[in-house]
């Protein structure tokens, strides 16, 4: 790496900026040629398995000034502009710098490190010898005294090379600070990407496990608030004293046991029927379109989970994925390319983004599904709203402001403190006005992440929060027998 490798001086004859073009002999072309064999090995370690971590966000810089944004992903970059995925130089070419060619040079990690620097940093063994090493400062595409990597070909003017580079310091570079540790601690800008969100033991915030056998160390997690807990942890706790991983569901305390039998209980009851106090809402809305009343209107919600479907539910499922498809774009995966919308509906993981505690709450009118919203209950603090959908010919009747009414209700019965969501910007004031949600800061996102790492946010879209009002009792209501 830059901060610790060794550099030689030497000088050479200044050059045009058209050598490229002018080189004069075999030899010279041979020896160019050879030079970017080695620097393409070389920086192809960026996107192997050890190299950069997906969701590092970088940056292309040019003159101290940053030219655009995105994040590492695979073994391209997604760049902002076009939110797909292209490799360095197509990165390059869409920040308006096709014709540098450099673009491991002006790429750099939100901590100042340039992606030729830590593609140096990942080939520690890798040395060259002087004839190998370049005739022209990487930066200015000049001669004159050089300073010479033996981490790589590339060749420096002492005033331009890695700290004292104004697109590393622009970027985020500190004096001082190893930048590459930084990087292998992950203490940099992540975005947040499901494979970027590593979760932790909820008790010693520990990110270490065992990977055979049953020990101290090793991982368990709550089936109901999926928080992850280490084994040892529990027993130093008097949690819960474990001699082997449980057979079936696992629940870390009596609030996760309650939630989970309630929602057991929902799930086998058939669709419950809305009683006339949550039916005002509809009502309300016929009368001011002046329509005529609904005197026979049947309006009942359920509870489902796709990864225990029924030859019952199974048609309701099906309904609900076609409803969230007419409201909302493809949401998919941009490396497997699956659906995360049947992911969510069906219980299915896509790597490493687990759907399975997903429940689907659905709003029938005489039987025919017309308001959906996947719902997810991470303990007795926090549940988890990320997709709604009315269908389009239905708007504007109160059915999700009925079915939003079904869910409170449920959550406030359990003692759930916060319902989180991810709004769109044009949305975000029918959620702050109308549900009463406010913009969560990022100090109140982090605090919600420490616990519930799996938590679903959506590119372009902003977190909301609403603490879940107290619980007024219901008499007789099915689900609540047994609790």
């Amino acid at each position: 790496m830059f901060g610790a490798a060794f550099f030689r001086t030497k000088s050479f004859p200044l050059y045009s900026n058209e050598f490229i073009l002018l080189l004069g002999s075999c030899q010279e072309t041979q020896r160019f040629w050879k030079l970017l064999q080695m620097l393409s090995r070389l920086h192809k370690l960026v996107f192997e398995e050890n190299g950069l971590p997906d969701g590092t966000e970088v940056a292309y810089y040019a003159r101290g000034k940053r030219l655009l944004e995105g994040f590492k992903m695979g073994s391209g970059i997604v760049c902002r502009c076009c939110d797909s995925e292209v490799s360095p130089s197509q990165f390059e070419a869409h920040a308006g710098c096709a014709s540098r060619k450099k673009p491991y040079a002006y790429i750099y990690t939100s901590n100042g490190v340039s992606l030729h620097e830590l593609a140096i940093s990942l080939s520690k063994d890798r040395k060259y010898s002087a004839t190998d090493n370049d005739d022209l400062c990487i930066v200015c595409w000049d001669g004159g005294n050089l300073l010479l990597c033996d981490g790589c070909p590339r060749a420096f003017h002492k005033e331009k090379f890695v700290a004292y580079n104004s697109n590393a310091v622009a970027a985020g570079r500190v004096e001082g600070v190893d930048p590459i540790q930084a990087i292998t601690n992950r203490c940099i800008r992540i975005v947040k990407d499901v494979e970027a969100d590593l979760g932790a033991c909820a008790l010693c915030r520990g990110v270490d496990f065992s990977r055979s056998g049953f020990g101290p160390r090793t991982i368990i997690l709550c089936d109901q608030c999926e928080k992850e807990y280490h084994v040892g942890c529990l027993r130093e706790h008097k949690i819960a004293y474990l001699k082997e991983l449980p057979v079936g569901k696992w629940l870390c305390c009596n609030d996760c046991t309650r939630i989970h039998s309630t929602l057991e209980n929902l799930l086998v009851m058939g669709a419950e029927r809305l009683p006339e106090s949550l039916l005002g809402i509809i009502k309300k809305k016929q009368e001011e379109k002046g329509l005529e009343p609904l005197n026979d209107i049947d309006v009942r919600w359920k509870l489902l989970n796709g990864k225990i479907a029924s030859r019952e539910t199974r048609p309701l499922l099906l309904e609900a994925v076609s409803i969230f498809h007419e409201c909302f774009s493809p949401i998919v995966d941009a490396i497997s390319g699956r659906d995360f919308i049947s992911a969510m509906v069906y219980g299915r993981n896509i790597r490493g983004q687990e759907f399975g505690g997903m429940y689907c709450a659905v709003l029938m009118v005489n039987s025919y599904v017309v308001s959906v919203g996947m719902l997810r209950i991470f303990g007795k603090d926090i549940a988890e709203l990320p997709l709604v959908a009315t269908t389009n010919k239905d708007h504007g009747k109160g059915y999700f402001q009925t079915l939003f009414s079904c869910i409170e209700r449920l959550l406030s019965f359990l003692n759930v403190k916060n319902l989180v969501l991810p709004a769109a910007e044009e949305a975000e004031s029918i959620w702050t006005n109308k549900f009463g949600f406010s913009k969560m800061i990022p100090d109140q996102l982090i605090s919600y992440r420490k616990n519930c790492h799996q938590m679903v946010t959506f590119k372009g879209t902003n977190m909301l929060h609403k603490t879940v009002p107290p619980c007024r009792i219901i008499p007789n209501q099915p689900w609540q027998s047994d609790i």
